[in-house]
């Protein structure tokens, strides 16, 4: 009989166990869940990168390539922009066409749907341009440099900073005049 009782007693916890296990595997994580870059029978999961993300809020210029690492490069200040924006979400790309080219691409579509982007601010240098657009549905600010790339004049940098605190100095204006006149009381 005692035999017949820890047969039994074995086999309940292992029954037991194995439930348990099974209810552990089975319990959704707190992971973040990848997304697909492609949809299809052949989609592979990947992690939606935040050069990816912020390319979903732009126009994409000609042959246009998302870079991983940031871009050094030249411009009045920068270093004090940076820590400026260091809270910024940040996204770096490679586009087909010369400096000129690709900034008037960007200022031409940024204020059009489905960009909506408002035009506070451009400032064309030698090193390159910038340009700052401010979004009233998001409220935020984008920060976009168009620099050539140095060893190829046919290809250009766009780096974009995009943030709710606009920055002080050269780059930063006052939200466009409709919320100023809201402020001042004239728009109901």
């Amino acid at each position: 009989m005692k035999l017949i009782t820890r047969t039994f007693m074995i086999y309940f916890l292992g029954i037991i166990l194995v439930s348990c296990a099974k209810a552990i595997e089975s319990t959704p994580s707190s992971e973040i869940i990848p997304t697909t870059t492609k949809l299809g029978p052949t989609s592979v999961p990947t992690p939606f990168s935040m050069g990816t993300y912020l390319l979903t809020r732009l126009p994409s210029c000609d042959g246009i390539q998302i870079l991983e690492k940031p871009i050094v490069f030249d411009w009045p200040n920068i270093q004090e922009r940076l820590q400026e924006l260091s809270g910024a979400f940040w996204g770096y790309y490679s586009c087909n066409g010369p400096q000129a080219q690709v900034a008037a691409f960007y200022r031409a579509k940024m204020p059009k749907p489905p960009y909506n982007m408002n035009e506070t601010n451009w400032v064309v240098r030698v090193e390159g341009t910038v340009g700052v657009y401010y979004n009233d549905a998001s409220k935020t600010w984008i920060y976009l440099w168009v620099v050539a790339q140095p060893n190829n004049p046919q290809k250009s940098y766009v780096i974009v900073a995009d943030t709710t605190d606009p920055v002080s100095g050269e780059c930063r204006l006052e939200r466009p005049n409709f919320y100023n006149d809201i402020a001042a009381g004239e728009l109901e």
